[in-house]
């Protein structure tokens, strides 16, 4: 179970483009704080500003407004996201390494204490993924679900505190995804905290302690599924998203 002691705080953060329509608010005002050792997931539909609040806070953005704070230090632009690992949307590896490789480069990029891992190490993480069996395979050998396992171990190289996720189950079967959350589950055990973004209802409803809705850049919810349910009275995640959407187009916000 997750405590009360943040590891990374989210104040007013925002995002807007200018384009020829005009000004796109890409996010507006989101403010989140996430605990230590909890797993939360962040539900919206295409273009909700799901993946622009992934993008600023892992520094690839830079926010029209708003700041971020990780274990209690502000995050600059740009700046090595230390002890955060993360595995982005479109996960595309160098198809010129081995999947061995690939998590040895990885780790000795991360800058954690742990950079150098020994050869057991990187086995260790393959293994938890399900691609211990192929190290020495070339990634661009791999299928669209290897690739997918092969970002969730980068993702663990160099032992980070907070792991970022989008779609972390992207292209893999039936089997595959519930390996992969049974992982998750297992991580947030040895005391992890994930935040993650998914469309997937039936895995948020498993995963997380607590789930953030954004609809047209607004968070409009913020608590645990049982909350949400229990919001709009009713028995599952999906009526209840459906309901939430519907109502982002006649309030502003919803707390």
């Amino acid at each position: 179970m997750f405590n009360n002691q943040s590891i990374i705080e989210i104040k007013h953060l925002s995002k807007s483009y200018k384009s020829k329509e005009g000004k796109i608010e890409a996010l507006q005002e989101l403010t989140l704080q996430i605990n230590q050792g909890e797993i939360i997931g962040l539900l919206g539909q295409n273009g909700a500003g799901k993946t622009t609040a992934v993008k600023l806070v892992m520094g690839f953005l830079s926010p029209t407004e708003g700041d971020i704070f990780f274990q209690g230090k502000k995050l600059n632009v740009a700046a090595p996201r230390k002890k955060i690992g993360y595995l982005p949307e479109s996960f595309q590896p160098n198809p010129n390494l081995t999947v061995y490789e690939y998590i040895q480069f990885l780790s000795a990029l991360s800058g954690s204490e742990n950079a150098h891992c020994a050869k057991d190490d990187i086995m260790d993480i393959l293994k938890q993924v399900g691609m211990n069996t192929v190290p020495n395979r070339m990634i661009s050998d791999l299928s669209k679900g290897m690739i997918q396992r092969v970002g969730l171990a980068q993702a663990f190289a160099g032992d980070p505190d907070l792991l970022i996720l989008d779609e972390p189950t992207s292209g893999l079967d039936p089997i595959g995804k519930t390996d992969i959350i049974d992982f998750l589950l297992a991580m947030k055990q040895q005391g992890k905290t994930i935040f993650f973004c998914s469309h997937i209802l039936s895995e948020v409803e498993r995963l997380c302690d607590r789930i953030g809705i954004l609809a047209d850049g607004r968070l409009r919810f913020l608590g645990s599924v049982k909350e949400f349910l229990g919001k709009w009275g009713v028995k599952n995640l999906e009526d209840g998203f459906k309901l939430e959407v519907q109502c982002a187009t006649s309030s502003p916000s919803v707390k």
